[in-house]
């Protein structure tokens, strides 16, 4: 069990004036349990768990419609009491009781000082399926993905080195040995991945063959719960999606025909939503906007994103190349590259799904594309993955020739460092971030202007 940064946004919510219910959204496997858990251990007198896929509570649970009778049950069955300030309740996979869904509101009505909060792996997929509604204006969301490169050193107590990555400034010289250190690192990271079953697995120094089968653990589950959110009909798309998805990882898709497939577009993209509700990957739309709000383009090619590099890794066997890797950049076309730069900007929001985009402009005798592009403190940041020289970043300087409030920013393999660059008659400020900084990219910004 180690640490995650979600603890710390629970602690927050926990002393937030006008809190309501939480509920945690995230793929399964990814430790929203375990963070609960750990949270509600550590801070409060009376931690209180159902778990909804548990055979028992669920019968016990299942037709409950009152706050009254739902502490009825705690304090008779359960021989525990729910104390307003004392109590942490937790309610996990709530998707399965749509019941309790329900009663959510009621506990923010009646009880407003309990503190509860709520997982739910399917819970989106669920409530489309069944036509229900979440309480508006009720209950509050945070989001968890798998571990970051932050919280992997964490895990794996590397926390001096985490402690100054988490301050070094572009105006400083990162120590040669330090960047060799967390290069390192991140290429570890990058070849386990996030997943926290296979990090435990990593810092207990599994051999890899044991570690292969936990990997292929985790995508049988993802299979087998299609069974639960799909209906006969719509079970052959949403697998052939699931299991395809990993070779795509960080490449522009098209429905129609997806991976060689013969489905039709409608099918493919039925099924890719419903996976995206999922949140076992993501769809990343194109922009060609230049001001806020940033437009998607729904009828561009999308850029699609997996759960997790690891299971990407695997489906791609593509660990063996990464083991000593100088510049994760060169493996699999870049496309890991991409992939785990995307998963980690994904899981730089706790409170709110962040919304990214890949920008780009055709126009005839020139284009542009952007890897990354998203919004923060009202400047449109463009996010180019590349190695190389950065007179090779054209789009990117395009892309700050043409946006207004833009931030540049280039994630490869090298050094730290902020730079002037003249560009066809304009100078753009360009900041290069090594990988293993990656969680810092939206905030070294402010150190470089």
């Amino acid at each position: 069990m180690f640490q995650r940064n979600i603890i710390n946004y629970f602690k927050k919510w926990k002393n937030s004036e006008g809190r309501k219910p939480l509920v945690l959204r995230g793929a399964r496997q990814v430790g929203k349990t375990t963070a609960v858990k750990i949270f509600g251990q550590e801070e409060f007198d009376n931690f209180v768990s159902i778990n909804l896929e548990n055979a028992q509570d669920f019968e016990i649970f299942k037709k409950v419609t009152s706050v009254k009778e739902f502490q009825k049950i705690i304090e008779i069955v359960y021989k525990k009491q729910l104390i307003p300030g004392k109590t942490l309740l937790f309610i996990d996979e709530i998707q399965n009781a749509p019941n309790l869904i329900e009663l959510l509101r009621f506990f923010y009505e009646e009880l407003p000082e309990l503190h509860l909060i709520a997982t739910g792996s399917l819970l989106e997929v669920q409530i489309e399926k069944q036509g229900l509604e979440m309480p508006v204006g009720r209950i509050e969301y945070a989001y968890l993905h798998p571990l970051t490169f932050f919280e992997f050193l964490t895990a794996i107590d590397e926390t001096r080195l985490l402690d100054f990555l988490k301050t070094v400034s572009p105006r400083e010289t990162i120590p040669e040995g330090i960047h060799t250190r967390a290069s390192k690192l991140f290429n570890e990271y990058a070849l386990v991945g996030g997943m926290p079953e296979i990090i435990n697995r990593y810092i207990q120094k599994d051999n890899w063959e044991r570690m292969i089968v936990a990997y292929n653990s985790l995508l049988t589950a993802y299979g087998e719960d299609i069974y639960k959110y799909a209906s006969r009909a719509e079970v052959k798309y949403i697998r052939y999606v699931l299991e395809q998805a990993p070779y795509f990882a960080g490449e522009k898709i098209t429905y129609n025909k997806f991976g060689g497939s013969l489905y039709k577009s409608r099918e493919m993209s039925e099924a890719f939503t419903t996976l995206e509700k999922a949140m076992l990957l993501t769809q990343i739309r194109a922009t060609s906007s230049t001001e806020i709000p940033l437009i998607p383009q729904e009828k561009r090619a999308k850029k699609l994103l997996y759960l997790d590099v690891g299971l990407v890794n695997l489906k791609n066997e593509t660990q063996t190349k990464l083991l000593g890797t100088q510049d994760i950049s060169d493996i699999y076309r870049g496309k890991i590259a991409e992939q785990i730069v995307g998963q980690n900007l994904l899981a730089g929001k706790i409170n709110k799904k962040q919304v990214l985009y890949y920008w780009g402009q055709n126009k005839s005798g020139a284009s542009a594309e952007v890897d990354f592009c998203l919004i923060q403190d009202g400047n449109i940041f463009g996010i180019e993955v590349k190695s190389g020289h950065s007179f090779k970043l054209k789009s990117l300087f395009s892309f700050g020739t043409k946006v207004k409030h833009a931030q540049l920013i280039r994630v490869y393999a090298g050094e730290l460092k902020y730079e002037e660059i003249k560009y066809f008659g304009k100078k753009h400020k360009l900041l290069s971030v090594p990988f293993y900084l990656i969680n810092r990219v939206l905030d070294l910004k402010c150190y470089a202007t």
